[in-house]
């Protein structure tokens, strides 16, 4: 039926139908730009973020301030890297992250588990008893038994 009606209107109305193709609006809608918003500027700033003064008490009683969102104003630390094992480990008299260690988490059950095995002897004896008995093997070598030559 389309190539009926191209024949009977002519050339012209095929020329036309192209170009309407080709030539868009800017608007993609068939109602036009009627309800298209245009981009405005934001009525409101964007807000500020509050800023605060806060004075941080470490545990040794030395004091900083450093500027935070929290309104709160001092802050007293208990626990900070002056007095956490983990920030400070180059005490060798400070055991307490092995006694923590050694008693909670998976070695502590592992310990536990199996603390009746060798717990009353020190490292050294422990290591000397086990070179005794697991001492190393003599391999003798056999000798192989020459099998015929290949021609």
């Amino acid at each position: 039926m389309l190539a009926l009606s191209k024949r009977c209107l002519g050339p012209n109305v095929e020329v036309k139908a192209l170009y309407q193709q080709t030539c868009r609006s800017i608007s993609n809608s068939p109602y036009g730009r009627t309800h298209v918003w245009k981009r405005r500027a934001p009525v409101l700033p964007n807000p500020l973020v509050p800023k605060f003064p806060q004075k941080v008490i470490r545990s040794d009683g030395t004091s900083f301030t450093h500027w935070t969102t929290s309104p709160k104003s001092l802050v007293r630390l208990t626990r900070d890297t002056t007095n956490n094992p983990l920030w400070n480990t180059g005490n060798p008299n400070d055991t307490s992250i092995e006694e923590e260690s050694s008693s909670t988490g998976r070695m502590g059950r592992f310990s536990r588990k199996f603390e009746t095995l060798g717990s009353d002897l020190e490292d050294d004896a422990w290591m000397e008893q086990m070179s005794t008995v697991m001492e190393a093997e003599k391999l003798v070598e056999k000798e192989k038994p020459k099998g015929k030559a290949k021609k």
